[in-house]
């Protein structure tokens, strides 16, 4: 069993890979709205709640899961009071498609933890994208089972945007699927909203785009007279 800062209960998978959490009826874990008191199993993409008003879910399935815990009041504490982003660009929207790549491939890529690490992540298909002429061929990570990422730097990295690069959220396709690329939802990663609990993965070898993409989100807001 595993327990995360921060969270009550014990996490474990069940011999049939499935995620089960124990906790007494005090932790104050509530599973799809019930309370946890023993040991409860923890459907993928169903409602937690935790003490303080914290709430979450879990994702993934076969064994491997990731644990998403929201807590509001700490967004008004922070005084976060939003996101800046470039101005809507369609010059920026492009048809990518999946390229195959051999089965099970591991890319080491390094990893946004303190000391930083390195860490061999799954990485089941290539992004082909044709920007201004020249074809680019990015690598996408699955970090999380069912959540595909393209992070990518660019010349804007440093000077407009984070150095650690941007994310591209992409669809789950199969190999030779077409696929609209829209670098205006390009987003941060969540490694600045909480450094100690989001180590994110930075960008793998080759994403590097030679250009200064001026579309996606830029930099988080603080508004710092009103942080608590």
């Amino acid at each position: 069993m595993h327990t995360l800062p921060g969270v009550p209960g014990r996490w474990s998978t069940d011999e049939t890979g499935a995620l089960t959490v124990t906790a007494t009826a005090a932790d104050g874990v509530r599973v799809d709205g019930e309370t946890v008191a023993g040991t409860a199993a923890v459907p993928a993409g169903r409602p937690l709640e935790f003490p303080e008003g914290r709430v979450g879910f879990a994702g993934g399935g076969n064994g491997a899961y990731g644990l998403v815990v929201m807590d509001h009041a700490a967004v008004e504490r922070s005084g976060l009071s939003g996101i800046d982003t470039y101005p809507y660009d369609p010059s920026w929207v492009f048809e990518g498609s999946y390229r195959a790549v051999p089965e099970g491939r591991r890319i080491e890529v390094g990893r946004l933890t303190a000391p930083r690490s390195t860490e061999a992540i799954s990485a089941p298909v290539d992004l082909v994208v044709t920007i201004h002429g020249i074809e680019y061929v990015l690598a996408v990570l699955e970090d999380m089972p069912g959540q595909r990422l393209v992070v990518f730097t660019d010349e804007t990295n440093g000077d407009g945007t984070p150095e650690i690069g941007r994310w591209l959220v992409l669809p789950l396709l199969e190999p030779g699927s077409t696929l609209p690329v829209d670098f205006n939802k390009a987003t941060l990663s969540h490694h600045h909203l909480r450094p100690a609990v989001f180590t994110c993965p930075l960008s793998p070898p080759g994403n590097h785009l030679p250009m200064r993409v001026g579309a996606g989100e830029r930099a988080l807001i603080y508004d710092t007279t009103g942080a608590k």
